[in-house]
């Protein structure tokens, strides 16, 4: 994402320096959740996962890629084996797409799109084939972005304690072009 307009979002992998803004940037994902979940619905709560996302970093399964403009870490994803929701290992030759956010201020303008493909782009570069992911059931949004980038729901579903809301799973085969 480099064509050098004032609002130039450039992205790079993440280090376990990055482990307090990508906590920071998730708990802004969930809290605004608020906007289409249920009224008694509230965001999990976020204490130790400045220090679950240092453990991630400092695995060598797992990649993440921070998104900065003017400065500052405006979004992030990640692929892992394991997620918080997902803690088993995928099948062989598959990998979580896990905490893709950006922060609203910079939603819909590519942000996520680009993290996305650099994730696919990194998952083919380790040999993977296939991408999954978990979101919420009604996180409608989310889920249409998805769809648009080619994902398609599986039609497996479960409940989440740590989210608190019923997720739904997507896949994506990985080919050149995504």
């Amino acid at each position: 994402m480099s064509d050098h307009r004032e609002d130039e979002v450039t992205t790079r992998v993440a280090s376990a320096a990055d482990a307090p803004v990508i906590a920071e940037i998730g708990a802004e994902a969930f809290e605004g959740y608020r906007a289409w979940a249920p009224p008694e619905w509230s965001p999990p709560s976020m204490d130790g996962e400045e220090a679950f996302v240092a453990v991630a970093l400092s695995r060598s399964d797992v990649w993440f890629l921070l998104a900065r403009a003017h400065g500052k870490a405006v979004g992030h994803v990640a692929l892992s084996p394991f997620t918080m929701v997902q803690q088993q290992p995928p099948p062989a030759g598959t990998i979580n797409l896990w905490q893709l956010f950006v922060r609203p201020p910079w939603q819909g303008r590519g942000v996520a799109t680009e993290l996305m493909r650099a994730a696919g782009a990194e998952a083919r570069r380790r040999g993977f084939t296939r991408m999954r992911l978990w979101t919420p059931r009604d996180a409608a949004r989310a889920r249409r972005f998805y769809e648009r980038e080619g994902w398609t729901a599986t039609g497996s579903t479960r409940g989440s304690a740590l989210v608190g809301l019923p997720l739904v799973q997507y896949a994506r085969v990985l080919t050149d072009a995504s």
